[in-house]
């Protein structure tokens, strides 16, 4: 009993040394749990100064290299800064800002973050840029093999391993088939860099990546039967060129015909009449994922363009839109 009172006597001793002053008689829990904690950090935990220094002398370099980029680099085009701030949502210029603080506050954005913060743009606009920064790579490539190219052809003879005989015949067959068909296909570098070549190769662009989820889905086995249905009922009627059937289908698989269009929900425990009817083939799958959205606006630009390609009677296709006279 003596060692127990001394140790409890100890122990408020030490707590009246420690938290509560002359003219205190308590003290506060979180007063003592603060105070046991630092001496915990001070006893067990060494500050690790030399990582510290490191980080502290990595940053400084990295806002000195910022500065010196921004040095040898002149002023950027302000369009082009404030581009730059509006696409990683930041302000384009704060209170009392000059423009070339405005220019280094962008400088040590991109250095602090340089993930790329173009995931949630359109993906028009990027296809489009991916075909803008093609054909600048495919002028840089013309330009500079100009030279080179005109000197080979000028000392090398180039061999062929078709005959004269063979050249005529092929001759003869140039004037047939679907003149239209055949020269929309090797389109002239001035139509590709008009805007309206550029628009329709951004959106050439950007069906092929719509449909890439659909090619790995079929490729994998992996779809759905309501999906597969629709795609076959589709195939078929757009093999038979009756483009209005085949858009009934897709009409169907995309916006369905259910009473229920956003998808089926359980009103209750008893079976409903009629209820058999309602099932997943009538269920709007646009509006199920993105994903899903995005290859059935593929599979819509391909049915446009088959029709288009391959043209029937006016009574059978979608908006028939009359050919010019040749």
């Amino acid at each position: 009993m003596d060692f127990l009172k001394a140790e409890i006597e100890r122990k408020k001793r030490q707590v009246s040394d420690v938290l509560v002053g002359p003219d205190k008689k308590y003290f506060k829990r979180g007063d003592l749990r603060a105070k046991e904690t630092k001496e915990y950090m001070e006893k067990y935990v060494t500050p690790r100064e030399d990582e510290i220094r490191e980080l502290e002398e990595m940053k400084k370099k990295r806002f000195e290299k910022v500065d010196k980029e921004t040095f040898e680099l002149g002023e950027l085009p302000r369009v082009e800064v404030v581009r730059r701030l509006r696409e990683r949502f930041q302000p384009i210029i704060l209170f009392s800002e000059t423009i070339e603080e405005s220019l280094k506050r962008l400088r040590k954005l991109e250095v602090d973050e340089p993930e790329d913060v173009r995931g949630i743009r359109n993906d028009y606009q990027e296809a489009m840029e991916q075909v803008d920064k093609a054909y600048l790579n495919e002028i840089l490539r013309f330009e500079t093999n100009k030279d080179e190219k005109s000197k080979f052809d000028q000392q090398q003879l180039w061999e062929s391993k078709f005959t004269y005989e063979d050249i005529l015949e092929m001759g003869e067959k140039l004037n047939r088939g679907d003149l239209d068909h055949d020269n929309s296909i090797p389109a002239l570098k001035t139509v590709k860099l008009s805007v309206k070549g550029k628009m329709e190769t951004g959106t050439y662009t950007q069906t092929k990546s719509y449909l890439k989820p659909l090619l790995r889905m079929l490729k994998k086995q992996t779809v759905t039967d309501d999906i597969r249905d629709s795609l076959v009922n589709m195939i078929k009627r757009c093999l038979k060129r009756e483009y209005i059937k085949c858009h009934e289908v897709y009409m169907e698989m995309a916006i369905g015909n259910a009473p229920w269009p956003i998808g089926v929900t359980n009103a209750g425990i008893h079976a409903r009449p009629a209820r058999e009817n309602i099932f997943s083939k009538h269920v709007a799958h646009v509006l199920n994922d993105e994903t899903q959205r995005k290859f059935i606006q593929g599979l819509k630009r391909l049915l446009t363009k088959a029709q288009q390609y391959y043209p029937t009677d006016p009574s059978r296709s979608i908006d028939y839109v009359k050919p010019p006279l040749s």
